[in-house]
């Protein structure tokens, strides 16, 4: 399945981003979930502090990588083993698991 996604390509590009364009849209093939996983289709997101210290090299990760860990949407699709979700279920993702998984 192709989808979107905001790539970070390399961290600690000099502000302001508009000028120095650390993140890119692009398109990208996302597998099937695996054993344990959601498929979200995402209806709302955004990029939080914790991105930006990614962004500006004070938490450096390994790149590229794709942004954004808080979201909300909708389940389209279930991996194997997942049995407290359901498909249509609208659901928030978030960088902090509240549940444990």
């Amino acid at each position: 399945m192709r989808v979107k996604a905001a790539v970070l390509a390399k961290i600690g590009l000099p502000p302001p981003y508009a000028a120095s364009r650390p993140l890119a849209i692009l398109d990208l093939e996302l597998g099937p979930p695996g054993r344990g996983e959601v498929l979200v289709r995402i209806e709302a997101a955004g990029l939080c502090h914790s991105d930006l210290s990614v962004i500006d090299g004070s938490r450096p990760r390994p790149t590229p990588m794709a942004l954004g860990h808080e979201a909300a949407g909708i389940v389209e699709a279930l991996g194997a083993g997942v049995s407290d979700l359901a498909v249509g279920d609208h659901v928030v993702l978030v960088f902090v698991p509240s549940c444990g998984r």
